[in-house]
């Protein structure tokens, strides 16, 4: 099936394609993900855990424009390939050190690789040859899947492996970086016809990018939007998740197979309910939204079964937060496009340094991460939720 005959026409876009969806389910593999928060702890505290994502933050915030313009001007499977190089060197740092300085030199590798990475290869499957928008919304739902399969296999083994070697999870993540290396090597970086290679110098390119990114108030919101969504699903990534279900009492394997169940009915749900049903920038707005107020307040609870509701909810929003770069994608021109996705991610980054040593603080101050999903369910509320109601109303007048 795989190396099935097709159109020339359509042979190139399929390779890469499948290598792009090979790509985010290997990249998704995090082994060491339902064990991180354990195994850091044994050696340090919950703030210096909160440094730590901090310095990726920093790190991450200061690479993204250089990265983004490299990305742009040069090559986006170049800025991959060297991304990719260095999260393959994170996890051993982590492991093989497991000291402080250990971790914070692990986090300049995972802030400098995500920086090359981010923005680069979705820029280049969109404006391949043979991809139009039509085409890159049908990747963008496979690659909701691929993604979602690769964490709950990477879940469900990551504790298992841990249970056998605390070392197998972290030389895991490095083998799966080094055959996403393989996949984006594969890949071919070819524009579409009226593609215009950027020109400039770097800072008016950069400057160009900016202005691009906030050029209307539609675009402004959906940046606030999305900025404050993703340093939110961040913080729970990072530890507050793993911190919750140690404090309901599950064992390292046990949290990696309720990682795993999640991301089995979470593809369900997908698959057959909610790719289908949100098929329009207004629903998934509404979507998203809606969801993160409903998924924050029953995780703070501290019930088990609205916990398990709540993280469920958690799950399916985590897994779609692409819809926001999908918006962005169809508004922004593609001699800037991997700039201007760096500049979207630099806003959230810049949130982030702060939000990850507070996230860090009030975890350890209140003694519960409950205290996290309050503090989230009420941004949620005050900021969020009437920019939807803009953004829907905005959309429904356009309709009109």
């Amino acid at each position: 099936m795989f190396l099935k005959k097709r159109p020339k026409n359509e042979e190139r876009l399929d390779r890469v394609a499948r290598l792009y969806l090979a790509y985010k389910f290997f990249g998704a593999l995090y082994f060491s993900y339902p064990i991180f928060y354990e195994f850091a702890s044994q050696t340090i505290t919950p703030i210096q855990v909160g440094l730590f994502f901090s310095v990726i933050g920093i790190c991450g915030f200061f690479a993204e424009i250089p990265t983004g313009i490299i990305a742009d001007k040069r090559s986006r499977k170049f800025s991959g390939l060297f991304g990719i190089s260095m999260l393959v060197i994170a996890p051993l740092v982590i492991y093989f050190g497991h000291t402080f300085s250990a971790y914070l030199i692990a986090a300049v590798f995972y802030g400098l690789g995500r920086a090359f990475l981010n923005g680069a290869l979705d820029s280049l499957v969109y404006d391949h040859k043979n991809v139009d928008k039509l085409a890159y919304r049908k990747v963008n739902a496979h690659e909701i899947t691929f993604g979602q399969a690769g964490i709950l296999v990477g879940a469900a083994c990551g504790g298992l492996l841990f249970s056998v070697s605390h070392s197998a999870p972290f030389i895991a993540d490095a083998v799966t970086g080094v055959i996403c290396f393989i996949l984006i090597a594969c890949m071919q970086e070819q524009h579409k016809v009226d593609y215009v290679k950027a020109k400039t110098s770097h800072s008016r390119h950069f400057l160009q990018s900016i202005k691009y990114l906030v050029a209307t108030p539609y675009l402004r919101r959906i940046v606030l939007v999305g900025v404050i969504f993703s340093v939110m699903l961040g913080m729970c990534i990072q530890f507050v998740n793993e911190a919750a279900m140690i404090e309901q009492g599950f064992k390292p394997t046990a949290r990696g197979f309720l990682i795993s169940g999640a991301g089995i009915v979470t593809l369900i749900i997908l698959n057959l309910f909610l790719l289908k049903m949100l098929r329009s920038d207004k629903a998934r707005i509404i979507y998203l939204g809606c969801g993160a107020a409903a998924a924050y307040l029953s995780m703070s609870s501290g019930l088990m079964p609205l916990f398990l509701f709540g993280y469920l909810l958690w799950c399916c929003l985590n897994a779609t937060s692409s819809f926001i770069r999908v918006m962005l994608q169809d508004r922004i021109p593609s001699s800037h496009r991997s700039t201007i996705l760096s500049s979207f991610k630099s806003l959230a980054v810049l949130i982030g340094l702060g939000a990850s040593t507070g996230t860090g603080l009030l975890v350890q101050w209140a003694h519960t991460p409950r205290a996290a999903y309050i503090v989230f369910a009420g941004i949620t509320t005050i900021i969020i939720l009437p920019c939807v109601f803009w953004l829907v109303h905005h959309l429904h007048q356009q309709t009109n």
